[in-house]
């Protein structure tokens, strides 16, 4: 019975793991300019861009340590700045928002 028991656990482990092939981490032709302007300026140091999932959407939250507001500079995943209470109710956003990636840091190349 135990081991019949240790079996299903495995098979049900198994089967819940989801196999799923990494997605490119690459940077959005809509927003290297916007990187590039922020490198030239000489004040990207501490910058970066994380990558979201919100409702089965990305959305790309470019942040600056020296800035004063956390979510200055969200876009949706066409490139449109988000209008925090009008198309996104930013405290759904911040309590249902996953997988955070990486996807740019000052410093590193826009290929």
């Amino acid at each position: 019975m135990r081991k019949l028991f240790y079996i299903s656990l495995f098979i049900v482990a198994l089967l819940a793991c989801e196999d799923r092939e990494p997605e490119p981490i690459i940077v959005p032709e809509w927003l290297k300019p916007r990187l590039t302007e922020l490198e030239s300026s000489g004040e990207c140091y501490g910058c970066r861009v994380q990558r979201w999932t919100y409702n089965e959407e990305y959305f790309y939250h470019l942040y600056c340590d020296y800035w004063s507001c956390s979510n200055c500079e969200v876009y949706k995943s066409n490139g449109t700045l988000v209008e925090w209470g009008e198309t996104i109710d930013p405290v759904d956003f911040e309590a249902n928002k996953y997988r955070p990636t990486i996807v740019w840091e000052c410093g590193d190349e826009l290929d």
